[in-house]
């Protein structure tokens, strides 16, 4: 099993501005937030979404809670509150949240094979980068990710950008079959499967854990606002290595 430590938080709230509200249904509201100009992701607007999420998960009013990117989509009960209530309840949560310097956020482990069989299009990014094997591990590995969101398929972890040397398109055309715990680049997105599945990601890795599980208590291993960080491994500890 991966390793959990804790890593400080600061939502850095104070730098975010308020979200837009929007009508999702009759039973859903969604709350969105303006990234700034000229960027396609910003870590204070996600690390602020997923305390609003912490925050809104202790009241029993919501049936579900879905943190993206840059939203959050939250279903409500309709029958213990109303749309207005929901928003209302909302509203005064968004006014209310603080930084929170001493919360705690879990950082997973994540034991990564790179390049080989595991990651074979590790090369192409090796050459748009410019880097070496060696540097291009180095930098995909020290970089410590936000778990932004999952979705696509159970288990898929969408994790916050990876370093701009690494960034890439993803392949015109999709393979139409990808293993499970690959770790792949599209874009400026990193991610990491959580099943087999068809995918067009450009793909640099492989871990040996599962990321989803339906035998286990908890089928999920990694939770959107989880923290993770990749420790390079050689195939050989990939081939024998046991969850």
């Amino acid at each position: 099993m991966p390793l959990k430590k804790n890593q400080s938080l600061n939502t850095a709230r104070n730098t975010v501005q308020d979200p837009h509200l929007l009508d999702y249904g009759d039973s859903s509201v969604l709350i969105h937030y303006d990234l700034p100009a000229g960027t396609h992701y910003s870590a204070d607007i996600n690390n602020t979404i997923h305390a609003l999420a912490q925050a809104l998960r202790t009241s029993q009013n919501w049936l579900e809670i879905v943190p993206a990117y840059d939203s959050l989509l939250c279903q409500f009960d309709m029958s213990k509150i109303t749309l207005s209530a929901a928003k209302s309840s909302i509203k005064k949560h968004i006014k209310n949240l603080k930084p929170k310097p001493k919360s705690t956020q879990n950082v997973i482990e994540i034991p990564v094979a790179y390049g080989g069989a595991h990651g074979p299009d590790i090369d192409a990014i090796q050459k748009t980068s410019k880097l070496s094997h060696k540097a291009l591990v180095k930098l995909h590995a020290e970089t410590l990710y936000n778990v932004c969101m999952l979705g696509f398929i159970p288990g898929f972890s969408f994790l916050s950008e990876a370093p701009e040397p690494l960034h890439h398109p993803r392949h015109a055309t999709p393979r139409a079959h990808v293993p499970a715990g690959s770790i792949g680049i599209a874009g400026w997105q990193t991610g990491i499967y959580g099943l087999d599945s068809p995918g067009g990601w450009q793909i640099i890795g492989r871990t040996p854990l599962k990321l989803f599980d339906p035998s286990r208590e908890d089928p999920f291993l990694i939770k959107a606002g989880d923290k993770i960080q990749f420790i390079p491994i050689d195939a050989k500890f990939f081939d024998g290595f046991s969850v």
